[in-house]
Formats: C-alpha cells, sequence, structure tokens
C-alpha cells in the first residue's frame, strides 16, 4: 500500500451483479482509490444497500499479479447453515437480493421455451396475427455488452431468437427487473448503445401478487428490423403480420 491510499480493483462478477457498481465504474474506472480499508468496506456496504446484489471487500491472495489491496466482488447476504429444526418440521430462508431478482427471470424464461409474457410482447411488437405458428429459442447466459472507451458492462438476462415457420424472423436482447429495481444511468446508456445493433426488451417483474399472480411491463429500446428473405418462396414480416 503506498501510504495512506488503499487500492481496489473491481471484478467482473460486482459489475455484473450489481447495477450501482456498475454506474460507479462507469464514471470512476474498475481502480477505486480509498483512504483506508474501512473506507472501501463502507462503500461497498453503500453499494450493496443501493444496487440489486451485495459485494463485499475480498483480500488479494500473495501469488495474484496485482498492485491492488484488495478486490470488491459479488457477494451473499447470509451464508448457508443447516437450520436446528428437523427437514419435516420445515426450514426457513431468507432471500437475497440474486434470488429475489431470479423470481422476475424465471418467470418470463421457464417453461416451454415460448416464455409466455415475452411471446405475447413479441407478437405485438412484429405485429403478428394471433394464429401464426411462432417459436422462440431462449437463451438464458448471453454474452456480456461492452461500449468502447466506456468502463463497465452489461449482461443481458436473456437472449431470444424468434422464428416463424421455421425462419429466424427477430432477436432480442432482455433486461428483466423484479419488485421496485430500476435500471441504473451506465446500465441504461450500454442498453441503449446494444440496441443500435439488437433491440433490447426491458420488463419490470411485479410478484407481489404471487402465488395467484404477476404483473409485467415492457419498454423496448432499438427498432425490430423487417427484413425480406432473400428465398422467393419465403414470406417476410410483413407478410406475416397481413393474415389477408
Amino acid at each position: 500500500m503506498a501510504g495512506d491510499e488503499f487500492r481496489v480493483e473491481v471484478k467482473p462478477s460486482a459489475i455484473d451483479r450489481n447495477s450501482a457498481v456498475a454506474e460507479l465504474v462507469a464514471t470512476a474506472g474498475e481502480r477505486l482509490s480509498y483512504g483506508g480499508e474501512g473506507d472501501a468496506r463502507a462503500d461497498a456496504a453503500e453499494l450493496t444497500r443501493r444496487g440489486e446484489s451485495p459485494v463485499r471487500i475480498q483480500g488479494v491472495a500473495p501469488q495474484d499479479d496485482t498492485d491492488a489491496d484488495a478486490y470488491l466482488v459479488a457477494g451473499s447476504r447470509t451464508r448457508a447453515t443447516i437450520p436446528a429444526a428437523a427437514p419435516d418440521d420445515g426450514w426457513q430462508f431468507g432471500v437475497d437480493a440474486s434470488q429475489y431478482g431470479a423470481l422476475g427471470e424465471a418467470l418470463l424464461t421457464a417453461g416451454d421455451g415460448t416464455a409466455r409474457p415475452l411471446a405475447l410482447y413479441v407478437r405485438h411488437d412484429l405485429e403478428l396475427d394471433p394464429e401464426t405458428s411462432l417459436s422462440i429459442d431462449v437463451d438464458e447466459s448471453p454474452p456480456a455488452v461492452t461500449k468502447p472507451g466506456t468502463p463497465g458492462r452489461w449482461r443481458p438476462d436473456c437472449a431470444l431468437s424468434v422464428a416463424v415457420a421455421g425462419r429466424t424472423v427477430a432477436r432480442y436482447r432482455c433486461e428483466i427487473k423484479t419488485g421496485g429495481g430500476s435500471l441504473e444511468r451506465s446500465q441504461r446508456e450500454l442498453i441503449e448503445y446494444a440496441a443500435r445493433e439488437t433491440p433490447v426488451i426491458y420488463a419490470r417483474v411485479d410478484v407481489s401478487g404471487l402465488p395467484r399472480e404477476y404483473e409485467v411491463s415492457f419498454e423496448q429500446f432499438g427498432e425490430t428490423s423487417r427484413d425480406t428473405p432473400t428465398d422467393a418462396d419465403q414470406r417476410s414480416l410483413d407478410d406475416w403480420a397481413d393474415p389477408g
């Protein structure tokens, strides 16, 4: 450590899982400086409070090739322990931020592959007739998006490949927020950048009505391409959209 400076290297896990960290990195970079370890830990606690998932300060291993004093990494609020009660008495567990966020993702991606709310949104966006046969392939681990000259990254929650009659007609990336979660400024900037190439569906899931019902609202970044196929025997999206 140089003087009183405490240097922290931000790891991708913290950037990917906590939007408050991503916003900080977008303005301050992936190397942070503090007056001491206590200040770094206090800032990690504040980032945990503001973001969707907890983060923590982790020491640097002796063999690591870095001049940082510590890392900022994704963490867990609680450690899993075996409850004192017997299993048939029922075990109670707290839901941490990452698990809470995963609820919304599961509701929109689990199922028969068409992911009903997303499928209905896609039909609306593409103006498809309700009787048109539609298939959606869901990629639950799409690659992260970066913007040249901009620190940080955005990792979509899923990506969709939409096909009509066996032909791929559209692709989307998806950002899913559960409850009161919202986009940080840096997330929005990267999403808008990504949407220049592939439209992004931003879905906000209200799970307060579970287990009986849930509500989803949608916002789209970027426009869906309505391309014309080169094969004369195939129809374009405009053809599919017009049942006549």
